[in-house]
């Protein structure tokens, strides 16, 4: 009998004391989700997890708007690969030996620029509506985003044209403590492409690991290298590139670029022709080489088409945009110029240069004033004073010349003192600004003021065959043929001229 109350009670008391024991566990297992608990969490988590959505909604919105412009740039792409067959049917077919001058293009001033080329109006609109909204946003980068995140806001203003910003939130980023690889090559390749040689090769010597990081790095050293005539060390650079990764065509691409600098441009040529027809980041650069190439044979149009192509393939690459500002000058598209210098007027390093070519631009505009502006604004170095004795001297004999034309002899005078004070070889300015005027009336078809200023100019140097030449072609413009043949008739003893007066009195004997 005892012996069966005594196991009840052991088993009572084992149940008992389980369900004491289990009791602290249960209590630890649930301390987490009490209201008085504090959560842990690492120093790389927000604070709260709508913060870190908010943030994840703008960057995702941020990256789709980018995707979007890359499909607008593709079909922009479609449309300058088409461009070489649109002007050759465009163009107005000449007969002329040589005179490019008279040469009219396929398109109207300034619609290559705003339709052809990557950036165009409608995209500079969007992009400043992206703009605006990265403005409103809390900072320049938000306390609470990762790294990654930085590195990818970076890129988008880097891309918004926001160089100086660009630069600021990569400098953030290589200062953090998980700074990668991918971080410092971005970074130092955005400083090459913005033309901070210096800087950039600090940044991609941080680049430690991994096969192509390196080799994509020790190609823009070599560039650098190149750039700055220390050539032993870029081929040393290219080599490391191409060992690293055979695939990348930077030691190519390097190749190509010591054979332009060498004046070989038929061997550049044809290793930039084979690397196009290869899809790599370098397309940019390699088409910039073609570009470069172009130039050095004068051919400008082409040229511009290549640098066209250089900005669809990398849109931060500031030498394109600076070098088809040139190229729409030397081909008398003097608003794009404008427009293309503007766009890295924040970054480009030569300020002389970039507001010389704006100055000059305006000037044959025939927008005087603002040209005359642009003109002050540039330094007294010895290259920027030797800029500004010419052309200032050249505007203020403009507004003499207009002065007396409206009767304003007291004002007429005053400019021409003033035209002495920036230079005093009055004889070279008066030349040249009467020939600027001419050329200027007769590329808008106003050959009546171009003879005008022409026939000054004749009386000032009378043995200027180039003169007499374009004297007799606005004669011949305006059906004066007889006053045209004396003029070619003279022009036949020029040595320059002799061919094309030759060939402007036979388009005479042929329509008499």
């Amino acid at each position: 009998m005892n012996r069966k109350l005594k196991l009840p009670i052991f088993f009572f008391i084992a149940v008992v004391l389980i369900q004491v024991l289990s009791t602290p566990l249960n209590a630890q297992r649930r301390r987490p989700t009490t209201p008085t608990a504090t959560p842990t969490r690492s120093l790389s988590t927000p604070a709260t997890a709508s913060d870190m959505n908010q943030v994840e909604q703008k960057n995702q919105a941020l990256l789709q708007q980018i995707m979007n412009l890359q499909k607008e740039r593709d079909f922009y792409k479609k449309k300058i690969t088409s461009w070489t067959e649109l002007q050759m049917n465009s163009a107005k077919a000449t007969t002329e030996p040589k005179d490019d001058k008279e040469e009219k293009t396929g398109y109207h001033p300034g619609a290559m620029a705003a339709y052809y080329l990557p950036i165009t109006p409608d995209i500079l609109d969007t992009l400043i509506r992206y703009r605006s909204k990265a403005r409103q946003s809390k900072g320049s980068a938000s306390e609470g985003v990762d790294d990654d995140s930085l590195f990818h806001y970076a890129q988008r203003l880097a891309i918004m044209g926001r160089y100086n910003d660009a630069r600021k939130s990569f400098e953030q980023l290589i200062r953090s403590r998980k700074v990668k690889d991918i971080h410092f090559l971005e970074y130092g390749k955005f400083l090459y492409k913005t033309g901070d040689y210096q800087r950039a090769l600090e940044i991609l010597s941080g680049v430690t690991g991994g096969n192509l990081e390196l080799s994509v790095a020790s190609y823009y050293k070599g560039r650098i290298y190149q750039q700055t005539n220390a050539n032993t060390v870029a081929e040393i650079d290219f080599y490391r590139s191409r060992f690293l990764q055979p695939e990348f065509p930077g030691a190519d691409a390097g190749k190509g670029f010591a054979f332009f600098q060498q004046g070989q441009l038929d061997s550049a040529s044809e290793i930039f022709q084979r690397l196009v027809l290869r899809q790599s980041e370098l397309s940019g650069e390699i088409y910039y080489g073609l570009a470069r190439i172009c130039e050095a044979n004068d051919n400008y149009k082409q040229a511009v088409t290549y640098y066209q192509k250089s900005l669809v393939h990398d849109p931060l690459f500031v030498k394109s945009y600076v070098e088809l500002a040139k190229a729409l000058y030397e081909t008398g598209d003097y608003q794009s110029c404008i427009l293309f210098f503007q766009q890295v007027a924040d970054v480009y390093s030569d300020r002389t240069m970039l507001v010389s070519y704006i100055a000059k631009s305006r000037y044959f505009l025939k927008q005087w004033d603002e040209a005359l502006v642009e003109f002050q604004r540039i330094d007294n170095s010895p290259d920027g004073t030797k800029i500004k004795q010419e052309w200032i001297s050249k505007i203020y004999y403009i507004k003499c010349l207009f002065a007396r034309e409206s009767g304003d002899h007291r004002g007429a005078l005053d400019y021409f003192r003033k035209a002495r004070e920036v230079n005093p070889d009055a004889y070279s300015w008066m030349m040249a600004a009467l020939d600027d005027l001419g050329q200027i009336h007769a590329k808008d078809s106003n050959y009546n003021d171009a003879l005008s200023y022409y026939s000054r100019l004749i009386r000032l140097n009378p043995a200027d065959m180039e003169t007499v030449l374009e004297i007799g072609k606005f004669y011949y413009y305006l059906g004066e043929i007889d006053e045209a043949r004396k003029y070619f008739t003279h022009a036949l003893n020029g040595e320059t001229t002799g061919k094309q007066a030759d060939f402007w009195l036979r388009q005479i004997h042929s329509i008499r």
